[in-house]
């Protein structure tokens, strides 16, 4: 009854499948141990179409070595093709196919992969045999395996003991036909591999049945692979992260380039390469500041130096001298008392137009030695200050007041309360009368000098006069005397004649 129950489930997963072709007919196939001495055993048997005869009698059935704990039998399609499902018949020696049967232990425990390569383990797994019995297992078999590739690899081992009961000791292939039901060619699915697989479907592989994609091609998602990648993704399976593209726009689904260029800091046809040492901005066209103290080193998008700035400088970029009175490293020393307190250089704090009345120096922050006082220190304390000499550095104001007799901020006016010494005024007018002596005296020696010069000239022009007198009178006595002389010369040299 279990006999005909399973060749009814055959029965139907062959109607259903009835269109797709045996695309493994006739094509190249290998196993790990051959059978030595019956060459009829080879790996072919099992793609030749021939199944009439399950025994080894008729050479239609593959035929491993004895004594081995692993099988191992592929078919290569010749490319990968999109598979719907797996016929497999085993050796039954022509015999009823039941738990009495001696192939069924052999056949137990047997696993089927899909795979790229001659490698199992690169493949995708069908089929593993891990619940049937001797009772149970069904011959022949068909494994739904809805994938695409090249190889379809048939293994079974006996290399982990202890199996459970049934189980034959070795391990055997005896697969007497193994047909791989699919579409020949790629890029098909349907019940008459008739209908296109959507256009980006990896290397035009859909599901057989539904169509739905086999994996996409680059820059596409979704069961169809009609969905662009996006969300900052690209790429193979849009496992690709963009890079840094400008304002942060989705790069190209495809290959990841930034196709309106890159946010600022960022460079190259991915945007994924930051500035380099003293660039920054879009492109990375600008050159951080020279000012900031490690020079040439800044934050790759805002230009803002990372070290803080050089002396004298400030600000994020450090574009900005230090001002309000500060100078130096970080803005934090103070002027000195520049002139109408202006700005000192941002840099050394050098008073560039002097300095305020009562200080000097390079820095304008040294106070007037004690006796001076204003501008450049240049105007001296009065004497009449008390103690003599001292007085306030900016006003010239004396600090501890004046000596007897004199009044004012600087000690510069005589003090008349009604007791005035006559000897003070004795001595102010005698010394302003002597004053007024020596300057009369200066002004008569300048008159007298003055007529002496003007004297002396009149002396010579009256001596230069006679002599030109003296000179004409000469030369009109010499004209007379010319006269005869020329005459008589003149006479002789007729008479000569």
């Amino acid at each position: 009854m279990e006999s005909v129950l399973l060749w009814c489930s055959f029965s139907a997963m062959v109607g259903l499948g009835i269109s797709y072709e045996n695309i493994a007919w006739n094509r190249t196939a290998w196993q790990k141990y051959p059978y030595s001495y019956k060459q009829e055993w080879g790996a072919n048997r099992a793609v030749d179409g021939r199944k009439s005869d399950l025994s080894v009698f008729k050479g239609q059935c593959v035929i491993s070595a004895d004594r081995k704990f692993t099988a191992e039998w592929f078919v290569d399609l010749g490319e990968m093709l999109s598979i719907h499902h797996i016929f497999i018949q085993y050796r039954t020696d022509n015999n009823v196919w039941d738990e009495s049967n001696a192939y069924t232990g052999r056949f137990l425990g047997f696993s089927v992969y899909i795979s790229n390569t001659t490698n199992k383990d690169d493949g995708t797994l069908c089929f593993k045999d891990t619940s049937y019995t001797r009772a149970t297992i069904p011959n022949p078999t068909n494994i739904s395996c809805i994938t695409h590739g090249r190889f379809v690899i048939y293994y079974n081992d006996r290399t982990h003991p202890p199996y459970p009961a049934g189980y034959s000791m070795f391990a055997f292939n005896e697969l007497c036909e193994v047909e791989v039901y699919g579409c020949p060619v790629i890029g098909y699915y349907g019940m008459n591999c008739s209908l296109p697989c959507p256009l980006n479907c990896q290397e035009g592989h859909c599901n057989i049945v539904d169509g739905t994609c086999l994996g996409c091609i680059a820059g596409f998602i979704g069961s169809q692979c009609n969905k662009e990648c996006d969300g900052g993704k690209f790429g193979q399976d849009c496992n690709n992260k963009c890079g840094n593209c400008s304002q942060n726009e989705q790069c190209h689904h495809i290959n990841g380039s930034c196709m309106n260029g890159c946010n600022p800091g960022y460079y190259g046809s991915y945007c994924s390469k930051i500035c380099e040492t003293g660039k920054y901005g879009i492109d990375c066209q600008q050159r951080c500041s020279a000012f900031c103290r490690t020079s040439g080193i800044c934050h790759l998008i805002t230009g803002a130096c990372e070290d803080g700035c050089k002396r004298g400088w400030k600000g994020a970029e450090c574009l900005e001298e230090c001002d309000g009175g500060k100078f130096g490293q970080d803005c934090n020393n103070k002027c000195g008392n520049c002139s109408q307190n202006e700005q000192c250089h941002h840099i050394n704090g050098s008073c560039m137009n002097g300095c305020n009345p009562g200080y000097f120096g390079s820095y304008c922050s040294k106070i007037c030695e004690i006796g001076k006082y204003g501008i450049d220190c240049q105007q001296r304390c009065s004497a009449f200050c008390h103690p003599s000499g001292i007085c306030h550095h900016i006003t010239g104001a004396c600090e501890d007041g004046c000596k007897k007799g004199w009044k004012g901020a600087e000690c510069l006016e005589i003090e008349d309360d009604g007791n005035t010494s006559i000897t003070l005024y004795f001595t102010i007018a005698t010394f302003s009368v002597s004053i007024v002596i020596i300057i009369i005296q200066f002004i008569y020696i300048i008159l007298r000098s003055k007529q002496r010069k003007k004297h002396k000239r009149r002396k010579t022009y009256e001596q230069t006069r006679n002599e030109n007198v003296f000179t004409q009178d000469i030369g009109g006595y010499e004209s007379m005397l010319s006269g005869p002389e020329d005459n008589y010369q003149e006479l002789a040299t007729v008479t000569a004649h």
